[in-house]
């Protein structure tokens, strides 16, 4: 008789045990199931109301919807090849860009209306090529396509080697009170991946003649650095 209770007692922990197990299970799949969806195949009315989310192609390239700072997300190459901050109020130009199995280029746009401040950015990752991991051919290269013939100053991170400048550029129309831009432009070496690396561009301008506008080359190359530092290559 108490061996008859025992055998059932057992039963019955063990039916109950094993839906508990079970239940856990299936909510826990769940639960990465949820989390595991990217904000390109999520409704945008759930997404952050900013650009970077709602606009289709942009969101795309975001990784979550989690804010890594005040006003960033992170962005992840569809090469899976770097990530990094992107600003909230910034969208991707797809008319710019490209992508092939070595090389990925986004560039993106950001309009500070009440400020008046315009952003164009491009960057450019490289794989698999032995020239992106040469300093002195990246910089002519770099120096050539801005007309520049300055030196760089050299930004050590522990994963990258950043080169950074810039300079200021005049536009042809002497009328617009806003006649020039200030870009900032460089090379990021990744001596942790070898044949990796990321040429980038960051151009500011005031488009707007009608409304006031500063443009403080320290503010703004402090906003730049900001963006590059945050560049991680990933080991893919």
């Amino acid at each position: 008789m108490k061996k008859t209770i025992l055998i059932s007692i057992s039963l019955l922990f063990a039916l109950t045990g094993g839906c508990s197990i079970n239940d856990y299970e299936k909510n826990s799949t769940i639960d990465n199931k949820t989390e595991a969806v990217k904000p390109k195949d999520m409704d945008p009315k759930d997404l952050p109301q900013v650009p970077a989310f709602q606009d289709e192609k942009t969101r795309e390239y975001m990784v979550s919807t989690k804010e890594e700072e005040p006003g960033y997300y992170l962005l992840e190459s569809k090469l899976k090849g770097f990530r990094m901050l992107f600003p909230e109020d910034a969208e991707f130009s797809s008319y710019l860009s490209s992508r092939d199995e070595n090389e990925e280029i986004i560039p993106f746009d950001s309009y500070d209306e009440t400020k008046n401040k315009m952003l164009n950015a491009h960057i450019e990752y490289y794989q698999g090529t032995s020239f992106i991991n040469n300093p002195e051919t990246m910089l002519d290269q770099v120096s050539s396509e801005n007309g520049y013939k300055g030196s760089f100053e050299k930004l050590k991170n522990e994963d990258k080697d950043i080169y950074i400048a810039h300079k200021k550029n005049h536009f042809q129309n002497d009328k617009n009170k806003y006649s020039f831009s200030y870009r900032y432009f460089g090379y990021i070496k990744s001596p942790e991946k070898k044949q990796a690396g990321i040429v980038f561009s960051f151009m500011f301008r005031c488009p707007n003649n009608e409304k006031p506008c500063t443009l403080d080359k320290d503010n703004l190359g402090d906003k730049v650095k900001k963006h590059v530092k945050s560049i991680t290559f990933l080991n893919h």
